[in-house]
């Protein structure tokens, strides 16, 4: 099963993907999470050698990440999404999201996208800073789990990040093991362009919802401790003039797939006939799957 590029339409993701919360209302043996700072592209550099952690031992010492990937301790995975109203996912996004996450990890229980809560709109010109999505994280995730389930947090936003420049718009971020945010204006607005004639609605309908589903799997592989961001790397494969990200330009977890050029690859995808999708390359999975299949 090709894991790195999924096939369009409704299942883009149902057999590609690869791709870390905590609250008090979890069970107090969750792994803590690590201390919230801006992302940036200095991430941590992993050790292509670095052997893999003891999973034996005590659970809570163990990176978050691990607990994503393995389902000995936690085998159930929840999203908590949170969102500004009517900027929630794409029809189908979620669904091949968590289709792709089950075929991935090891969580017998199952993976799942629960909608928790609505965050009051800051408007389509609100340039959020990471102070404020910080605490805004903080303060919304908050969904009890049962102690067998471990969650990582979503949370969809109107406006766009306070260092997005003329050239580089920023379409998602990922920090602290635990959050992702999507800046649902920015992918639309960047959707807009470039797609005259007759099919050009249908088209831009399918290219917003691979971006989104692209730069959505692309946070949660950050999460996942890519590409050298915790999760050993069993091939020297991260780009190390752009932190945790991969040399592959066929890969997610590319540098520029972050912003604009993630939609201009799918918009021209598209208008040649092809399917805009996009998921991890082998050396994200190996990575992957030597904490998944390890004893």
């Amino acid at each position: 099963m090709n894991h790195c590029r999924p096939r369009g339409s409704t299942a883009m993701l149902a057999a590609a993907l690869a791709v870390l919360a905590l609250t008090a209302c979890e069970s107090s043996s969750t792994p803590e999470a690590s201390t919230d700072a801006a992302p940036t592209a200095d991430a941590p550099t992993a050790d292509a050698s670095a052997e893999l952690p003891d999973f034996s031992g005590d659970p809570d010492s163990l990176p978050r990440f691990v607990h994503y990937i393995r389902g000995d301790v936690y085998p159930r995975l929840v999203l908590e999404l949170d969102k500004v109203d009517g900027h929630g996912p794409e029809d189908g996004v979620e669904a091949d999201l968590t289709a792709g996450l089950s075929q991935l990890l090891d969580k017998p229980a199952g993976v799942e996208v629960v909608h928790d809560g609505l965050i009051p709109s800051k408007g389509a010109d609100h340039a959020w800073t990471f102070s404020e999505l910080s605490a805004l994280a903080k303060q919304t995730f908050d969904l009890a789990v049962p102690d067998d389930t471990i969650k990582m947090h979503i949370v969809f936003l109107d406006g766009r990040y306070a260092e997005d420049t003329d050239s580089f718009k920023i379409l998602g971020l990922a920090w602290a093991s635990t959050h992702l945010v999507v800046f649902k204006d920015t992918i639309e607005s960047l959707c807009q362009g470039g797609l005259a004639g007759p099919l050009s609605q249908t088209l831009r309908a399918r290219l917003c919802a691979s971006t989104e589903l692209g730069i959505w799997t692309h946070e949660v592989g950050h999460l996942l401790g890519l590409v050298g961001n915790g999760l050993p790397l069993t091939t020297d494969h991260q780009d190390h003039d752009h932190g945790a990200h991969d040399t592959d330009d066929g890969c997610i977890m590319y540098y520029a797939y972050q912003g604009q050029a993630l939609v201009d690859l799918f918009r021209t995808r598209l208008l040649a006939g092809g399917e805009p999708d996009l998921g991890f390359d082998a050396a994200c999975l190996a990575d992957i799957a030597a904490v998944r299949d390890a004893p």
